[in-house]
């Protein structure tokens, strides 16, 4: 089958989309750009305040029951789905943080529980046979508590970089002032030297 891109990005927002995309390229090649789509958010929308509207957790899960991401899957090879983990424990995402004994999950177990919460979702959508058909093709995105996690180690090379606590003020100490906009975080998550 021949798609229209490569990967489609559902993400939180456009600062998420544009550590994705900038992973993508890093990992595959500058020609990968072109080859990318935005899903959720979608960039057509322009107005900067009207695309904040259509972001968060809570739209990545929505996207995720729509016809828009059954679409989808014939246009783009790949699905890549994007969320943090910080506020799992909020309404809608339900994921506890804890076990039953009250030990901290480990971030290998509280991957595992979103990327199901996931499969659930897609699975009472559309039934298990659409999964089936499209499962090898999403590439799940779970950022450990924040997405600014995965920036830390372009800017250390202790072990901070492996930290899954506080990352938005560590990087903020590394990387200088940047604002939650796709612009700043296109520029961070670029290796700066």
């Amino acid at each position: 089958m021949i798609y229209n891109n490569l990967f489609g990005l559902i993400a939180e927002g456009p600062s998420d989309h544009s550590v994705l995309t900038n992973i993508l390229v890093g990992l595959l090649g500058k020609e990968v750009f072109d080859e990318i789509t935005e899903l959720q958010p979608n960039f057509g929308e322009s107005n900067t305040e009207t695309l904040s509207k259509f972001g968060g957790w809570y739209k990545v899960f929505q996207y995720c029951q729509t016809d828009d991401f059954r679409r989808a899957f014939a246009d783009v090879q790949y699905v890549v789905i994007q969320i943090d983990t910080d506020v799992s424990e909020h309404t809608h995402y339900d994921i506890k943080q804890i076990d039953a004994a009250g030990t901290k999950l480990s971030p290998n177990v509280l991957v595992e529980r979103v990327k199901e919460k996931f499969i659930t979702i897609i699975t009472e959508t559309f039934g298990s046979l659409f999964l089936e058909t499209i499962q090898d093709r999403i590439i799940f995105a779970i950022s450990v508590d924040e997405i600014e996690c995965w920036l830390l180690p372009i800017y250390y090379t202790t072990k901070i970089k492996e930290s899954i606590n506080n990352c938005d003020y560590r990087l903020h100490q590394k990387a200088g002032k940047f604002e939650e906009n796709a612009g700043d975080y296109d520029k961070i998550s670029k290796k700066p030297f």
